[in-house]
């Protein structure tokens, strides 16, 4: 590279890219232009080469790289006689405005009218917002009818960044997987494309970043980091809720990213349209792309997530024990797992078997639960009621489905066995059935949970069901 000692300012140039940066603000939007072109400054217009000063080479490859078919048109229209356009470094301008320009040896030359230049990429740099957890892949990550589409969507907007969902918003409630997926699309895309810029954060760390930028006067610098991304993977967005200076920087950075086809993704525990406190404008903005919520976990994915945890890490956890587990938490996965943690913790440390009796201690601690409180009948009725999927009025009707029938024998043996209930109070609160029919039914429920293994197990885990469930 050539060294350019000083550059002398022409006045009928600095007209003209006047105009140029007119231009240049009527169609990029404010952060853009503000960010990237408003650090420019015009050094001369000689030999057919516009040189402008620019405040270090990742600003010039910025331009290039993302705007150079915006900014060639504009150049071509004030400058019709230039062949090239020219870039020296000024680290000065990354602190201050100066009226002249002192360059560095630092040249890089671009010939207008022509299609991106794309510059020779670098790995992209690896920071703490470009880190991810090893863990949360794809492949880890547990598939069921409650996550099946939110996993299909992130795997797309992994495999074609920016032009597969875009944006995409992921929703639900606490400890469902929603982080999971954003860290599979980094460590997906980073395996596949190394010089692809991945950014994660937190909408608390882009909040504090925020507010460390304003104080220490580097509002520009924020920006610039977030204006890097291919690909922004943001976190718990709701908590952006009744912060509107954060709110109008993100606005831009998201605006930005949208209309160069770089990729976002946005979870949050909510849809957009629940979203307190956040302007109409950013919520319309999520509504744009594709939504797609993650629920909580069926019973049968619970039991998946618990034996993959129990095969990855190569434990020996008794079926019963995951089964019971599986019963008992079902908020969502992240509860799943620290009970199965805690579990496995107590037997480790008190050198004991996991057992189905350890497992039932361990989440009668984490519940709460007061083990000699008096179960009421409210309580059996509804646990029974869920357990056989039939309702508190076909319980005290008279059908005699097969299914009801077994349901309300069950509720009076269990009433009678864990409510201390007389046989009197038990039929008032079925219907007003008389008491040898309780009796009856006690005394069947009863003999077949001797008789029969199976259903001993089932009325065993109805039991636990009803001492875990609140009063």
């Amino acid at each position: 590279m050539d060294n350019l000692e000083s550059i002398s300012l022409a006045p009928l140039g600095e007209s003209r890219w006047d105009a140029c940066l007119k231009d240049l603000e009527g169609v990029l939007n404010p952060q853009s232009f503000s960010s990237w072109f408003s650090p420019l400054r015009f050094c001369s217009n000689e030999n057919d080469i516009l040189t402008l000063a620019a405040p270090n080479k990742f600003h010039i490859e910025f331009i290039e790289y993302n705007y150079w078919n915006t900014f060639s048109p504009i150049i071509d229209k004030y400058f019709p006689s230039n062949k090239k356009v020219q870039f020296v470094i000024n680290s000065a301008l990354q602190e201050e405005k100066p009226s002249g320009v002192s360059a560095h040896s630092d040249i890089r030359t671009m010939v207008p009218g022509k299609a991106d230049p794309a510059p020779a990429r670098k790995p992209a740099q690896q920071d703490l917002y470009s880190t991810f957890n090893s863990r949360f892949t794809f492949e880890e990550f547990v598939e069921g009818p409650h996550n099946q589409f939110a996993k299909v969507a992130a795997s797309s907007v992994s495999e074609n960044p920016g032009r597969s969902y875009n944006p995409l918003f992921i929703y639900g409630g606490t400890g469902l997987g929603k982080t999971h997926l954003l860290q599979a699309i980094g460590n997906r895309v980073h395996a596949k494309d190394p010089y692809s810029r991945v950014i994660y954060v937190s909408i608390d760390t882009f909040m504090r970043d925020f507010i460390d930028a304003i104080q220490n006067n580097r509002k520009s610098d924020f920006s610039s980091l977030y204006l890097q991304a291919d690909i922004l993977l943001v976190d718990d967005v709701q908590f952006l809720k009744s912060r509107e200076g954060t709110q109008e920087q993100f606005f831009h950075i998201f605006n930005d990213l949208l209309q160069r086809d770089k990729q976002i993704v946005i979870t949050s525990d909510r849809p957009p349209k629940e979203l307190e406190g956040l302007e109409g404008r950013l919520v319309s903005r999520f509504l744009s792309g594709l939504m797609v919520d993650v629920q909580s976990p069926d019973y049968e994915s619970r039991i998946a997530i618990l034996q993959h945890k129990n095969v990855i890490e190569d434990l020996d956890i008794p079926y019963e024990v995951v089964e019971f587990i599986a019963q008992n938490i079902s908020s969502n996965i992240r509860e799943l797992e620290g009970a199965l943690t805690t579990i496995l913790a107590r037997s480790s440390l008190n050198h004991a078997d996991i057992t189905l009796g350890l497992a039932k201690s361990v989440l009668m601690d984490i519940k709460g639960v007061k083990r000699n409180r008096i179960i009421s009948i409210d309580t059996v009725q509804k646990v029974v009621t869920r357990y056989y999927k039939v309702s508190a009025n076909e319980l005290v009707g008279k059908g005699r489905r097969k299914e009801v029938a077994l349901a309300r024998q069950v509720m009076m043996y269990l009433c009678r066995e864990l409510c201390n209930a007389s046989l009197k109070t038990i039929g008032l609160r079925l219907g007003g059935r008389d008491h040898t029919t309780v009796m009856y039914g006690v005394r069947e429920i009863g003999k077949r949970t001797r008789a029969e293994g199976s259903f001993k197990k089932e009325i065993a885990l109805i039991t636990q069901q009803i001492e875990f469930e609140g009063d």
